[in-house]
């Protein structure tokens, strides 16, 4: 009888020592991320009955005046945009396009507002709240488990006259826009003056994505200066002078680009001068949709100083992310997308790369809620020594990944 205790007394003790040496918190994370990438995989190679829509103005083949306000995009939509969002961005069956867009050009309204508000909980696999990272409009990046304001953004838009609109938008207390537009030659030619959002490459919402939080260039960036641009058949171009986070007007900008059917690609450069040295950076873009899904990339990289050449030597940094969306039903939307930035090529451990898995519903006409789970893929090359100021970095270079669920409501 002892002799049959001692042995289950022993087996015990070996399993739980077994379970002890078990990084459980990296074994939830696995699981986590495996069960993600199989329902994403199950939606793409077992689509529903529902009929794919177009999403995206690629699809469309219209400019982003045809659904925005403003020619450059984003922001409150005209009746076109607001008919396509409140059926789920898709157009109704008995939907009239010539109709509307008559209607639309007679029925112009001298104020629009709209509200925009963003709540997230941020869930961390890794606890520590002596690494004191915390998360902020700016940064998802997080030590703790927290509730987070995303966005509490109103948006005036005002029609001065028939070619002059005026915005003005202000989030949690922070002025983001406030431009005159101008649309010198309607469609062919607008001419933008005040604070707004620099139009570089793809126009993204999400300021979370590698390479352009490394670059300065997230959703949440804003600048002062004058901005010019338009389309011409199929080609599309932008052009830009603004202050570069200087009193001086020391940053210049230029878009040119083609859509050719669903595929849209071009080709964006920056020259500035932040501090003492010119900065450089090239942005080469591309999108495609087709059947309710859509694809994305961008591949950017850029250097300082006195040299201007491009050539492999001569870069100093570089980042890229692609992405795939595909809309299940009308309110069901999934995505993937993998990041990396490696701010310094000349040091070794401090690229930055993650996968980023979502579903978004939208479970009423202005409301949605969004899960994301941030796969952080751990740099093998980092030192154990080296020293890195911000935390919100170290913890993305050590492989800390993170769960977002978001809420949004808008009108």
């Amino acid at each position: 009888m002892d002799t049959h205790y001692n042995n289950y007394v022993k087996y015990i003790s070996h399993i739980t020592g077994r379970l002890k040496r078990l990084d459980i918190s990296r074994i939830v994370s696995s699981l986590l991320r495996l069960t993600l990438i199989v329902c994403i995989a199950l939606s793409l190679f077992f689509p529903t009955g529902a009929e794919a829509r177009p999403e995206f103005a690629t699809e469309l083949e219209k400019e982003c005046s045809f659904c925005h306000l403003d020619p450059a995009g984003g922001g409150p939509r005209n009746r076109i945009g607001e008919i396509f969002e409140e059926n789920y961005f898709e157009f109704p069956e008995d939907f009239d396009m010539e109709a509307v867009t008559e209607e639309a050009k007679e029925v112009v309204k001298q104020l629009t507002t709209s509200l925009d508000f963003q709540t997230a909980f941020i869930k961390t696999t890794h606890v520590d709240e002596e690494q004191n990272a915390i998360a902020s409009c700016n940064s998802c990046h997080s030590s703790i488990d927290r509730f987070l304001l995303m966005q509490a953004e109103v948006t005036f838009n005002a029609q001065a006259s028939e070619h002059i609109r005026l915005t003005l938008s202000n989030n949690v207390g922070t002025t983001m826009n406030a431009f005159a537009t101008v649309d010198a030659i309607p469609k062919h030619l607008y001419v933008k003056v005040g604070q707004f959002r620099l139009p570089f490459a793809i126009k993204q919402k999400d300021h979370n994505i590698l390479v352009r939080e490394g670059y300065n260039l997230g959703s949440n960036k804003r600048d002062v200066g004058v901005e010019l641009g338009g389309s011409a058949g199929k080609v599309f171009y932008n052009a830009a002078l603004f202050n570069a986070d200087n009193a001086a007007a020391r940053g210049g900008l230029g878009t040119f680009g083609a859509q050719l059917g669903p595929v849209r690609a071009g080709i964006s450069g920056i020259l500035e001068k932040p501090g003492e040295d010119w900065e450089r950076l090239i942005g080469a873009f591309l999108t495609a949709s087709y059947a309710g899904l859509s694809i994305e990339g961008e591949f950017n990289f850029g250097n300082s100083g006195a040299v201007s050449s491009f050539a492999s030597a001569d870069i100093d940094s570089k980042g890229y992310y692609v992405g795939a969306k595909y809309r299940v039903l009308p309110q069901l939307t999934v995505a993937g997308r993998y990041g990396l930035f490696d701010p310094d090529r000349t040091v070794k451990g401090d690229a930055s790369q993650r996968v980023t898995l979502s579903a978004q519903y939208n479970f009423m006409e202005n409301g949605a809620i969004s899960l994301f789970y941030w796969a952080n893929l751990p740099n093998a090359d980092r030192g154990e020594d080296d020293t890195l100021q911000d935390k919100g970095t170290l913890r993305q270079l050590q492989g800390t990944d993170q769960i977002i669920l978001m809420s949004r409501f808008w009108f």
